[in-house]
């Protein structure tokens, strides 16, 4: 089989006598069953691509945090302190990380976040106005597990919305659904959920309020503890969409995710582009991008939903 080719390799315009520096910071850890290193895969395929050879034009310093805040922000200072020309900076909680010591050590940052404006990261998605940019799925991924509920439950009238406050980005995700539900006419109560012991305290409060449907909002307790809360959904009869592959595993029906084949790799384009001078204050946030969707039928059949031809046409990932 042919191997696919890749672009002659290049120097960036800001240093030319060199490889540029690419400092790599995800949150999670490398091999993570959820989200995994294909992130960081795809996004170095796609330097390549564009003629971005590692070791030949570019060099990378490469971190992963395995979901644990303290040494995620250890590896920001590491990266930091290594003086890149760019940072590439994988989940919410990496960019938070990064955030407070751009003040001292300025880098253009280019990442994914759930809701960059939400998490202090930029002024405005058309102008970023400081060291962030990058992309976003809100609010498509919001408004499109909204219409995945309505499209596998056409009569749902309440949605019950798995909620945790605590987290920077919740508080916009819980705002766009209740927009998205509002316009389809369908309730949105929220189920404030601060602790694992409290999980089926809200999974009985939602069949007890007659939820047709769970949206479980992004909070780093419901992914790791995502089986749990699929198999207490799929015991209280309550179809389960959240941004949660974990929660796949389990009883969960669907997960929106981030990234993808599709997400990661757009980042190498805005890379290539700071690498020749762009600045990310001007370059504005992607928020275009569409999360891959996997649905579990296994979990789906088992709550008599039909998952029809033209959900069907839509998965990236069908779990049987």
């Amino acid at each position: 089989m042919a191997q696919p080719q890749t672009a002659p390799s290049v120097r960036s315009s800001i240093h030319p006598g060199r490889p540029a520096r690419v400092g790599l910071i995800h949150y999670v850890g490398r091999g993570d069953p959820y989200v995994g290193t294909d992130d960081v895969l795809w996004f170095k395929d796609a330097m390549a691509r564009l003629g971005y050879r590692e070791g030949d034009g570019v060099d990378y310093l490469e971190l992963y945090g395995d979901r644990d805040f303290a040494r995620t922000q250890q590896h920001a200072r590491q990266v930091l302190e290594w003086k890149p020309d760019v940072v590439v900076s994988f989940m919410t909680n990496a960019n938070l990380a990064l955030k407070p010591l751009l003040e001292t050590h300025p880098v253009p940052v280019v990442c994914w976040a759930t809701d960059l404006m939400e998490a202090g990261l930029i002024e405005s998605h058309r102008r970023p106005g400081g060291h962030f940019t990058g992309f976003t799925f809100v609010p498509g991924n919001n408004w499109g597990k909204v219409r995945l509920a309505k499209l596998l439950l056409p009569k749902v009238r309440r949605i019950g919305h798995l909620y945790n406050p605590t987290y920077s980005p919740a508080p916009s995700c819980l705002r766009e659904l209740a927009h998205a539900c509002e316009a389809i006419g369908v309730e949105l109560p929220a189920y404030e959920t601060l602790t694992k012991e409290a999980f089926q305290g809200s999974v009985d409060a939602m069949a007890r309020d007659g939820c047709d449907a769970v949206i479980v909002g992004p909070h780093e307790l419901f992914n790791t503890n995502g089986k749990i809360l699929g198999d207490m959904f799929l015991a209280a009869g309550l179809p389960a969409i959240g941004n949660q592959l974990s929660m796949l595993e389990g009883g969960g029906v669907a997960s929106i995710n981030s990234g993808g084949r599709q997400g990661w790799p757009l980042m190498a384009f805005v890379v290539d582009d700071i690498l020749h001078g762009a600045q990310p204050a001007d370059i504005p946030v992607n928020r275009f991008c569409r999360g891959p969707l996997t649905i579990n039928l296994k979990s789906a059949r088992a709550l008599g939903l039909d998952v029809t031809d033209e959900i069907l046409e839509e998965v990236d990932v069908l779990l049987d």
